[in-house]
């Protein structure tokens, strides 16, 4: 399936550099950003319909493309129509017929995600048999999250592993939990029909089937939460910048410690030229006097 989504981005990457006369790509990243706010400063410096597209591919998975679906729709290119369809349709039944015990372990993201914030981990914890259940299955579950398109965000799964039973973790962005959170509570008892055993975010559970009494959306504990979650991220974010401003400053000191050095060895260089020089002018004057003798 990784070889067939790649052949599917590289047909409809193909597709849209055809339409860049009449493409804006301003509106391409607009539209993107409105829907994927996390990706907007990956999309400021993007000059070109493809490195655009490499960013969206982010938000896809092995069995999902339904930001690039999106956005071929929201700027009506017809011709990628088909070949998403034909993706789709493979995808659905690859997604009935492999067991998620194939797929323990495994990422399913399209392109290697950067580091994340905890924040933005989300593990749904299920009571199933891997081996008697499918990837389908886990589809069926986060469709009951719908309520979510409201905001313009799908979750995204990132990998399939094993907390004794099914645990699935998923991204979703900081600004999003609190969204992420109601929804998840207002569908708990549907979605403890489908056997799921705990919902985490970040180093927080926030529901787990053994607790005595299911959150309400308006409990104390998940104002809390939500709370936590959104002063969490600006500060983790600050924390990280200033991670990479002191290494940033190191590399500088080094870079200039280097360049002085070269400076130095220049000099140093020159100076051996000279005495080479001088040495050289010496030898042919003595074979000049020698040869005169």
């Amino acid at each position: 399936m990784r070889s067939k989504l790649g052949s599917t981005f590289f047909r409809v990457r193909r597709i849209f550099k055809s339409k860049k006369n009449v493409l804006d790509i301003d509106e391409v990243k607009e539209f993107i950003s409105d829907c994927f706010s996390d990706l907007k400063p990956q999309l400021s410096d993007n000059t070109t319909i493809g490195e655009v597209l490499d960013v969206l591919k982010r938000k896809c998975n092995i069995t999902d493309i339904s930001p690039l679906e999106d956005l071929a729709s929201e700027f009506n290119i017809e011709e990628a129509e088909p070949i998403i369809k034909a993706f789709k349709e493979e995808a659905k039944d690859f997604c009935k017929l492999v067991s998620v015990s194939l797929c323990l372990g495994e990422k399913l993201q399209a392109v290697a995600t950067p580091s994340r914030l905890l924040c933005e981990t989300v593990v749904f914890v299920f009571n199933w048999d891997p081996d008697e259940c499918t990837l389908q299955d886990i589809n069926d579950v986060l469709f009951e999250l719908e309520p979510l398109n409201r905001f313009k965000y799908r979750l995204q799964v990132d990998k399939v592993g094993t907390d004794q039973s099914v645990a699935v973790t998923c991204y979703c962005p900081a600004e999003c939990t609190g969204s992420l959170i109601m929804t998840v509570l207002q569908k708990i008892k549907i979605l403890q029909k489908r056997k799921l055993n705990k919902f985490i975010l970040g180093n927080c559970t926030v529901w787990d089937i053994y607790a005595t009494r299911v959150l309400s959306e308006d409990t104390d504990h998940v104002k809390d939460l939500l709370i936590a979650d959104l002063e969490a991220a600006p500060r983790d974010r600050n924390k990280r910048m200033m991670e990479l401003r002191t290494l940033s400053e190191n590399r500088l000191k080094e870079i200039e410690a280097l360049q002085k050095n070269l400076v130095q060895n220049e000099e140093l260089i020159c100076k051996l030229q000279s005495q080479v020089s001088s040495l050289e002018e010496r030898e042919n004057q003595n074979l000049k006097e020698t040869e005169g003798i």
